[in-house]
């Protein structure tokens, strides 16, 4: 019996890269985790299929109201898919599932008689199902469950309609996780919510590329002190309290460098105009930006709360990168 591996999650091949960037999407730093880990299984001799469906904004926010798949493949030994679906609020979720689950079945009966394995990015319903899919047509399959984030802390600033919704599609997700044989969690305190068997999981706290060792082509000012901060600018996150923070050092040989995209943009601008030490480099255009960008700054800053309740339940990929740096 040969062993057949197939990940679902959000690969995407290099023309929809472009496309995603080109239409208003912006590369996750979910994407970069997830290729680690694809990359580090590849490495270690475990050849992949995968199907995927990017996080996208819906339409009108992102240009393309039909989001049309790719076939590609990563290595060239395994084959890559990318859903298609129409991307317009509430309904992308049902069409991204159906096609996820579409693709998912034909790969299981191309595999029928194989000893097979599952990994599933993150605690998405569509992907779960999709895996979920693949099981009842190979009901020896084994399902490994990667856990980053907890769906009720990855957007607490939702309208009341999305978080209805959002308990609607926890009770699916709980309905789910009875086809899961394993978890991989990014903290140990996910066990606990979760309510897992000991038996039945691991703690990861996320992954690193060794080959992201970048050198600057820039070199430091030794007169300047910057303090790096990169990721999701959310105000949820602490970046009221970082820029007030700023305010109270006086010396002007100090910098605050922010990069990323969110809420907290607006703010962001608005203090900088106030303070010329504060520089907000926008959203960079590819990760070896963001990487040259914290190989010059001084330290870097993770500005997430401690008595927030999401802090318990993630580990932020931006430690490992700073510490890389």
């Amino acid at each position: 019996m040969s062993e057949s591996y197939l990940w679902i999650g959000v690969c995407i091949s290099e023309s929809e890269r472009a496309r995603i960037i080109g239409n208003g999407g912006k590369i996750l730093s979910a994407n970069v985790s997830q290729n680690n880990l694809v990359d580090g299984l590849f490495n270690n001799g475990i050849v992949m299929d995968s199907i995927n469906a990017y996080r996208l904004p819906n339409y009108p926010r992102y240009k393309e109201k039909f989001v049309k798949g790719d076939v590609w493949s990563r290595n060239g030994k395994g084959t890559d898919i990318s859903a298609s679906y129409l991307n317009l609020p509430y309904v992308c979720h049902y069409f991204k599932t159906r096609d996820l689950c579409i693709k998912s079945k034909k790969w299981a009966k191309a595999h029928k008689g194989d000893e097979v394995t599952v990994f599933v990015y993150s605690m998405h319903s569509p992907f779960m199902k999709a895996a979920k899919t693949v099981k009842k047509v190979i009901p020896t399959a084994k399902i490994v469950l990667i856990v980053p984030d907890l769906p009720q802390y990855m957007d607490l600033g939702m309208k009341k309609f999305k978080a209805f919704l959002k308990k609607i599609d926890w009770i699916k997700i709980k309905g789910l996780m009875k086809s899961v044989d394993k978890y991989v969690l990014y903290s140990k305190h996910m066990a606990t919510f979760l309510k897992l068997p000991k038996d039945c999981w691991m703690v990861m706290e996320g992954s690193i590329n060794e080959g992201d060792v970048v050198e600057s082509t820039t070199e430091k000012d030794d007169n300047i002190v910057s303090v790096m901060y990169s990721g999701v600018c959310d105000l949820r996150y602490g970046i009221p309290e970082l820029l007030d923070a700023f305010d109270l050092i006086e010396d002007k040989n100090f910098e605050l460098w922010i990069t990323g995209a969110g809420n907290a943009v607006p703010l962001i601008e608005e203090r900088a105009k106030k303070d010329s030490r504060i520089k907000y480099y926008g959203f960079l255009p590819t990760r070896s930006d963001l990487l040259k960008k914290q190989k010059q700054a001084t330290m870097m800053i993770n500005t997430r709360k401690p008595d927030e309740a999401a802090s318990a339940y993630c580990f932020p990929s931006k430690l490992f990168e700073y510490m890389l740096s």
